[in-house]
């Protein structure tokens, strides 16, 4: 970790289309046909169509299986960090995303968000109910961070265990470019 150095930041969001835009790939229903084969990408950032939904449904906790694995990884040497490490704690919600892709064929896609912010924002809202909360969530991941104005991809990515599986890892949403003739009409 103390060998890592930054070789640049990225300024705007110009800067950051200009290197994620070329890899957005039209299809989660391609990526699927093409996960029959085992050798085949795990990872990928994926062109949205629409989102019908983003479902947020209470999490139970850990399962027996989750604290095993926790317990598992907390007992591993770590070379980097040698401090303690602490088991963490379940995220309150779970977050499912209901779309479709680029493909003119496609179906629908129902995905679970795995991203960190989304965990990260469900523990600045503990003194909300669990209404209140979901509705926040709703709020954040769907209304703005998908709105009408943005451009939808998500950072997909599936396991070796289950490689038919995708999760949404993240969502990239650069604000859609606004033309001139735009700026007067709604001026």
């Amino acid at each position: 970790m103390g060998t890592i150095t930054t070789e640049r930041h990225l300024d705007n969001q110009q800067s950051r289309r200009n290197l994620l835009d070329p890899l957005i790939e039209g299809s989660m229903c391609q990526l699927n046909k093409q996960n029959r084969d085992p050798s085949a990408r795990s990872i990928a950032l994926i062109r949205v169509a629409d989102i019908s939904a983003l479902q947020v449904t209470r999490r139970p906790g850990w399962s027996a299986e989750d604290r095993r694995r926790i317990t598992s990884y907390l007992s591993q040497l770590d070379l980097l960090e040698p401090a303690a490490r602490t088991p963490l704690q379940a995220p309150r919600f779970t977050g499912t995303y209901r779309y479709r892709c680029a493909d003119r064929q496609c179906r629908g896609h129902s995905q679970t968000l795995v991203d960190g912010e989304f965990v990260a924002l469900q523990r600045r809202l503990t003194q909300l109910t669990d209404a209140e909360a979901a509705d926040q969530l709703r709020h954040e991941f769907l209304t703005q961070l998908c709105g009408a104005d943005r451009d939808i991809a998500f950072y997909v990515g599936n396991q070796a265990a289950r490689p038919q599986a995708f999760s949404i890892g993240g969502v990239y949403s650069p604000r859609r470019p606004t033309t001139r003739h735009q700026l007067n009409v709604n001026q």
